[in-house]
Protein backbone atom coordinates (compact mmCIF):
# COMPACT_ATOMS: atom_id res chain seq x y z
CA UNK A 1 0.00 0.00 0.00
CA UNK A 2 1.67 3.26 -1.00
CA UNK A 3 0.61 5.08 2.11
CA UNK A 4 2.41 2.59 4.49
CA UNK A 5 5.13 4.52 3.88
CA UNK A 6 3.46 7.81 4.60
CA UNK A 7 2.40 6.33 8.02
CA UNK A 8 5.85 4.60 8.76
CA UNK A 9 7.75 7.84 8.51
CA UNK A 10 5.41 10.34 10.39
CA UNK A 11 5.13 8.22 13.19
CA UNK A 12 8.50 7.51 13.60
CA UNK A 13 9.15 11.47 13.64
CA UNK A 14 6.74 11.18 17.17
CA UNK A 15 8.64 8.21 18.22
CA UNK A 16 5.49 6.02 17.94
CA UNK A 17 5.08 3.27 15.71
CA UNK A 18 1.67 2.09 14.15
CA UNK A 19 1.47 -1.55 13.84
CA UNK A 20 -1.13 -4.30 13.40
CA UNK A 21 -2.71 -6.22 16.40
CA UNK A 22 -0.89 -9.24 17.55
CA UNK A 23 -1.15 -11.32 20.39
CA UNK A 24 1.83 -10.62 21.99
CA UNK A 25 -0.10 -6.89 22.20
CA UNK A 26 -2.84 -7.74 24.55
CA UNK A 27 -1.93 -7.12 27.82
CA UNK A 28 -0.29 -3.33 26.71
CA UNK A 29 -4.07 -2.82 24.98
CA UNK A 30 -5.66 -4.03 28.16
CA UNK A 31 -3.91 -1.90 30.17
CA UNK A 32 -4.87 1.70 27.80
CA UNK A 33 -8.73 -0.02 27.65
CA UNK A 34 -8.26 -0.27 31.78
CA UNK A 35 -7.51 3.34 31.70
CA UNK A 36 -10.16 4.60 29.32
CA UNK A 37 -12.86 2.97 30.91
CA UNK A 38 -11.30 3.58 34.52
CA UNK A 39 -11.91 7.12 33.65
CA UNK A 40 -15.01 8.71 34.88
CA UNK A 41 -16.97 5.56 33.54
CA UNK A 42 -19.50 2.97 35.33
CA UNK A 43 -21.35 -0.30 34.51
CA UNK A 44 -24.61 1.36 34.62
CA UNK A 45 -23.54 4.58 36.06
CA UNK A 46 -22.69 3.35 39.08
CA UNK A 47 -20.03 0.25 39.16
CA UNK A 48 -16.49 1.97 38.59
CA UNK A 49 -14.52 -0.19 35.82
CA UNK A 50 -11.33 0.73 37.91
CA UNK A 51 -12.52 -2.35 40.43
CA UNK A 52 -12.56 -4.93 37.59
CA UNK A 53 -9.77 -4.01 35.02
CA UNK A 54 -9.84 -6.83 32.01
CA UNK A 55 -6.97 -9.09 31.59
CA UNK A 56 -5.26 -9.78 28.19
CA UNK A 57 -6.87 -12.96 27.99
CA UNK A 58 -10.24 -10.86 28.58
CA UNK A 59 -8.89 -8.61 25.90
CA UNK A 60 -8.67 -10.76 23.29
CA UNK A 61 -11.54 -13.00 23.64
CA UNK A 62 -12.62 -11.01 20.70
CA UNK A 63 -10.15 -11.83 18.44
CA UNK A 64 -10.51 -15.79 19.31
CA UNK A 65 -14.29 -15.37 18.58
CA UNK A 66 -13.24 -13.76 15.17
CA UNK A 67 -9.59 -14.02 14.32
CA UNK A 68 -9.50 -11.82 11.09
CA UNK A 69 -10.24 -8.94 13.29
CA UNK A 70 -6.40 -8.73 14.10
CA UNK A 71 -5.88 -7.43 10.49
CA UNK A 72 -8.37 -4.67 11.52
CA UNK A 73 -6.88 -3.84 14.67
CA UNK A 74 -3.81 -1.34 15.50
CA UNK A 75 -1.94 -0.46 18.45
CA UNK A 76 0.45 2.78 18.99
CA UNK A 77 3.84 1.88 20.57
CA UNK A 78 6.25 4.14 22.02
CA UNK A 79 9.59 3.30 20.73
CA UNK A 80 11.38 4.34 23.52
CA UNK A 81 10.28 1.54 25.89
CA UNK A 82 8.27 -0.70 23.41
CA UNK A 83 4.94 0.36 25.30
CA UNK A 84 1.60 -0.16 23.95
CA UNK A 85 0.13 3.76 24.11
CA UNK A 86 -3.16 3.37 22.14
CA UNK A 87 -5.19 1.05 19.71
CA UNK A 88 -7.89 1.00 17.50
CA UNK A 89 -10.56 -2.14 16.80
CA UNK A 90 -12.37 -2.03 13.58
CA UNK A 91 -15.12 -4.32 11.95
CA UNK A 92 -15.95 -4.92 8.95
CA UNK A 93 -19.43 -5.33 7.42
CA UNK A 94 -19.81 -9.57 7.30
CA UNK A 95 -17.37 -10.16 10.35
CA UNK A 96 -19.47 -11.54 13.02
CA UNK A 97 -20.30 -9.58 15.85
CA UNK A 98 -21.46 -10.53 19.56
CA UNK A 99 -25.03 -9.37 21.32
CA UNK A 100 -23.47 -6.43 22.86
CA UNK A 101 -21.54 -5.06 19.58
CA UNK A 102 -25.32 -5.25 17.83
CA UNK A 103 -27.12 -3.31 20.56
CA UNK A 104 -24.77 -0.52 19.87
CA UNK A 105 -24.30 -0.69 16.04
CA UNK A 106 -25.51 -3.24 13.41
CA UNK A 107 -23.19 -2.87 10.33
CA UNK A 108 -24.66 -2.14 7.06
CA UNK A 109 -23.33 -3.55 3.29
CA UNK A 110 -19.79 -1.61 2.41
CA UNK A 111 -19.20 -0.70 6.40
CA UNK A 112 -16.01 -0.94 8.46
CA UNK A 113 -16.91 0.55 11.91
CA UNK A 114 -14.31 1.61 14.85
CA UNK A 115 -15.12 0.00 17.64
CA UNK A 116 -12.70 1.57 19.95
CA UNK A 117 -10.33 3.98 19.71
CA UNK A 118 -7.55 4.91 23.13
CA UNK A 119 -4.89 6.65 23.57
CA UNK A 120 -3.19 6.60 26.89
CA UNK A 121 -3.63 9.65 29.07
CA UNK A 122 0.04 10.36 29.37
CA UNK A 123 0.46 9.59 25.17
CA UNK A 124 -2.62 12.53 24.62
CA UNK A 125 -1.76 15.87 22.46
CA UNK A 126 0.58 13.82 20.57
CA UNK A 127 -1.26 13.29 17.48
CA UNK A 128 -1.38 9.20 17.99
CA UNK A 129 -5.07 9.60 17.92
CA UNK A 130 -5.19 11.04 14.46
CA UNK A 131 -2.42 8.55 13.23
CA UNK A 132 -4.33 5.20 14.42
CA UNK A 133 -7.17 7.34 12.29
CA UNK A 134 -5.36 7.48 9.35
CA UNK A 135 -4.74 3.88 9.88
CA UNK A 136 -7.87 3.04 10.12
CA UNK A 137 -8.71 4.63 6.50
CA UNK A 138 -6.01 3.35 5.23
CA UNK A 139 -6.67 -0.17 6.37
CA UNK A 140 -10.75 -0.16 5.42
CA UNK A 141 -9.42 1.43 2.00
CA UNK A 142 -7.23 -2.03 1.17
CA UNK A 143 -10.56 -4.12 2.51
CA UNK A 144 -12.56 -2.25 0.13
CA UNK A 145 -14.93 -0.88 2.53
CA UNK A 146 -17.13 2.42 1.26
CA UNK A 147 -17.32 3.91 4.49
CA UNK A 148 -15.85 4.30 7.80
CA UNK A 149 -18.16 4.99 10.79
CA UNK A 150 -18.02 5.61 14.60
CA UNK A 151 -20.26 6.36 17.03
CA UNK A 152 -19.55 8.88 19.57
CA UNK A 153 -20.64 9.71 23.02
CA UNK A 154 -22.58 13.10 23.18
CA UNK A 155 -19.95 15.77 24.79
CA UNK A 156 -17.00 13.39 23.88
CA UNK A 157 -14.31 16.28 23.03
CA UNK A 158 -12.50 13.39 20.55
CA UNK A 159 -15.91 14.26 18.40
CA UNK A 160 -13.96 17.72 17.16
CA UNK A 161 -10.91 15.38 16.18
CA UNK A 162 -13.43 12.85 14.10
CA UNK A 163 -14.76 16.54 12.26
CA UNK A 164 -11.30 17.42 11.71
CA UNK A 165 -10.77 13.98 9.28
CA UNK A 166 -13.52 14.41 7.90
CA UNK A 167 -16.20 12.51 9.99
CA UNK A 168 -19.76 14.28 9.63
CA UNK A 169 -22.87 13.53 12.19
CA UNK A 170 -25.24 11.42 10.20
CA UNK A 171 -27.64 11.14 13.51
CA UNK A 172 -28.24 10.88 17.13
CA UNK A 173 -27.99 7.26 18.71
CA UNK A 174 -31.42 5.51 18.91
CA UNK A 175 -33.47 4.97 22.45
CA UNK A 176 -32.20 1.13 22.10
CA UNK A 177 -27.80 2.46 21.73
CA UNK A 178 -28.71 5.30 24.35
CA UNK A 179 -29.71 2.93 26.78
CA UNK A 180 -27.01 0.56 26.22
CA UNK A 181 -24.43 3.28 26.10
CA UNK A 182 -25.93 4.32 29.94
CA UNK A 183 -25.84 0.55 30.66
CA UNK A 184 -21.86 0.59 29.50
CA UNK A 185 -20.32 3.32 30.11
CA UNK A 186 -22.67 5.81 32.75
CA UNK A 187 -22.77 9.72 32.04
CA UNK A 188 -19.12 10.02 31.01
CA UNK A 189 -19.10 13.58 30.16
CA UNK A 190 -22.38 14.29 32.12
CA UNK A 191 -24.95 13.83 28.55
CA UNK A 192 -26.95 11.02 27.41
CA UNK A 193 -26.87 9.32 23.81
CA UNK A 194 -24.17 9.92 21.16
CA UNK A 195 -23.67 10.85 17.87
CA UNK A 196 -22.97 7.92 14.46
CA UNK A 197 -20.63 9.56 12.42
CA UNK A 198 -19.69 8.43 8.99
CA UNK A 199 -16.81 9.05 6.40
CA UNK A 200 -16.81 8.12 2.92
CA UNK A 201 -13.64 6.55 1.38
CA UNK A 202 -12.40 6.98 -2.20
CA UNK A 203 -13.14 4.07 -4.12
CA UNK A 204 -11.54 4.93 -7.82
CA UNK A 205 -8.72 2.30 -8.78
CA UNK A 206 -10.61 -0.57 -7.09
Amino acid sequence: MPSQARVSASTARAGVRIEAMTEARFAGAANVQNEFLGARKALCGVFSYRCCPSSAAEFGERYRTCPDKLATSAVAVREEDDRVVGFAIMTLHGMPQTWDERQLHTLRSGECYLDMLSVAADARGLGIGSKLLHWCEETAIASHAEFLSLGVVAGNPAQRLYERRGFEVMHKTGCCASVWLCCFLGLPHLQCGGFHMEKPLPTAGR
